[in-house]
């Protein structure tokens, strides 16, 4: 009797690691909780190997979620990566990084170094949840259930990403960063303005470079892809003139002046000069040069 149960019980400790290696559908349900389209992937196991396959990539519209299904899902975990403009879902570093080309594919991942034409993605491991559906073959499909928020970004792009404008495709523009350099050997102040609508100028509050600094000195959505560089006050030798007011702590209103001799008013008493700095439609961050 004893023996009968023993070898019973060794039958089915076999059968369920099988059983748990046996490939099924998983319904794959991503919420997009954000005011636009984001692209998702996903990398899977098909065979009870650890390599995965990558499926790339679902468009999900603002509000919606994708309600779709992955064939033959070995495993009790899928990998998970989101995107749109600037940012990606997660907003961190994880230890699933793949090589994702820019186009739909269907095709084994990959880890870095990655090759031309495929960028290295951050993935994050999701659990596949048991369901009582029945699928293909008698067995129970798998769920994987995840939202995508801005509110999961970091404090400063959470920000930007609710009130984020969107490309022709309805994803996210991408965050414009112009960063500054000063190749000079001494300090340069400089700042960053946009054109109103009744073609003054606001810059913001001067910036000063030390001697061979770089900085980030704009980070947003500028109205056109465009925005104005002002390195020092009357600093440039070409590019546009401006009168500015003399306020060291910011915002800086300035106003078109026609030439260098010419006079500013007493509101805005500051001779300054700019450059419109103009990011292509797929350009997040440029790079300039002042006090050269």
């Amino acid at each position: 009797m004893r023996a009968g149960f023993f070898a019973l019980f060794l039958a089915f400790g076999i059968c369920a690691p099988v059983q748990a290696q046996a490939p099924r559908d998983v319904l794959l349900e991503v919420c997009n909780q954000t005011g636009f389209a984001v692209a998702a992937a996903a990398a899977y196991r098909t065979t009870p190997a650890q390599s995965r396959t990558l499926r790339s990539w679902f468009m999900i519209a603002p509000g919606e979620c994708l309600n779709g299904a992955l064939n033959g899902v070995v495993g009790d975990d899928l990998d998970l990566h989101v995107m749109s403009g600037s940012w990606t879902w997660p907003a961190r570093e994880t230890a699933q990084t793949y090589c994702v080309p820019a186009d739909a594919t269907l095709t084994q991942a990959s880890a870095p170094p990655c090759s031309a034409g495929r960028q290295a993605r951050p993935f994050t491991r999701l659990p596949i949840e048991a369901t009582s559906h029945r699928g293909p073959g008698g067995r129970n499909f798998g769920r994987v259930g995840h939202r995508i928020r801005c509110e999961d970004l970091g404090a400063a792009d959470a920000g930007l990403c609710s009130g984020a404008p969107t490309d022709r495709r309805g994803m996210a523009e991408f965050v414009r960063e112009l960063e500054v350099c000063n190749p000079g050997h001494g300090p340069v102040p400089a700042s960053v303005g946009e054109l109103m609508a009744d073609g003054t100028m606001e810059f913001r509050a001067w910036q000063v470079l030390g001697a061979g600094e770089c900085r980030v000195i704009y980070r947003d959505f500028p109205p056109d892809r465009q925005v104005l560089l002002a390195p020092g006050p009357d600093h440039l030798t070409g590019g546009g003139l401006l009168c500015m007011t003399d306020n060291a702590e910011g915002p800086v209103f300035a106003t078109p002046r026609a030439g260098r001799d010419e006079a500013c008013p007493a509101e805005r008493p500051l001779r300054g000069s700019y450059e419109t700095v103009v990011f292509g439609e797929q350009t997040g961050r440029m790079t300039m040069y002042a006090g050269q």
